[in-house]
């Protein structure tokens, strides 16, 4: 008897044995598909294209289901201008991590990118719906972005002013805010959000334009020779700073 105890035993502890080993050959794959990821998404950044797709890749190659790996591997198709590719896998990983609000909401922008405006907004309500998404005030943020490309004003409106409930120093919806005060012929308020902006974020060619138009409305002659003379300095093979140039000649004619 006990040396049948002894030998089933034996058969448990090398049963136990295999599990353990199982575990840890799972728990050794997961942290290399980890690995090739972070470094796929650190060329990414790097603009490092080609690289980060043999990373990704070899990520996939691991684990082919990984969510995060199809994630990455959209952006890089995207920015290789590859789009069938980067739609085929931000579907792939909407499908392996459907509670991924951010996976939803870089879908929603890849979508309205496209001119597939309806279709974004769409995964921007998703990825706001999603109860463990972390920053709901992005997608609201782009969600208005897209709906000024229909152009529909209202409906971009009512979305940055969400985004901008939840974080007052979007500079994105800041800025878009500004653009459409500006539409509205609210100056004022336009210079309102436009000065939110500078103090939140660097100027671009497009905000320093619009600066400059919202101030010869106003007629502030000094606040728009400032933004002027920074368009021609920081931005002066943009297309803003012909339009600007094009508008001083109309005004002298």
């Amino acid at each position: 008897m006990r040396t049948l105890v002894a030998a089933l035993l034996v058969i448990v502890l090398a049963g136990c044995s295999s599990i353990e080993n199982y575990k840890n050959e799972q728990a050794k794959n997961e942290r290399l598909v980890e690995t090739q990821v972070q470094l796929g998404v650190g060329y990414y950044e790097q603009g490092n294209y080609e690289v980060a797709l043999e990373k990704l890749q070899k990520a996939l190659e691991l684990k082919s289901d990984y969510g995060p790996a199809h994630s990455a591997m959209a952006l890089v198709y995207e920015k290789m201008q590859k789009y069938d590719k980067a739609d085929e896998h931000y579907r792939e990983a909407i499908d392996l991590s459907p509670e991924d609000g951010g996976i939803y909401n870089n879908y929603g922008v890849f979508l309205c990118k496209r001119n597939r405006a309806e279709e974004a907004e769409k995964y921007f309500i998703k990825a706001i719906q999603i109860p463990l998404y972390a920053t709901p005030e992005l997608a609201y943020e782009n969600a208005g972005a897209c709906a000024r490309r229909i152009p529909d004003s209202e409906k971009a409106e009512r979305y940055l002013n969400k985004a901008l409930e939840l974080n007052p120093n979007l500079p994105t919806a800041l800025i878009n805010m500004a653009e459409i005060r500006f539409a509205q012929e609210r100056f004022l308020s336009s210079r309102g959000y436009l000065q939110r902006y500078e103090a939140v974020s660097p100027h671009s060619a497009e905000s320093l334009w619009l600066g400059i138009r919202i101030e010869r409305k106003l007629g502030d002659k000094n606040a728009e020779a400032n933004y002027k003379k920074q368009l021609q300095t920081k931005f002066p093979k943009s297309e803003q700073f012909r339009m600007m140039l094009n508008s001083l000649e109309e005004d002298q004619s």
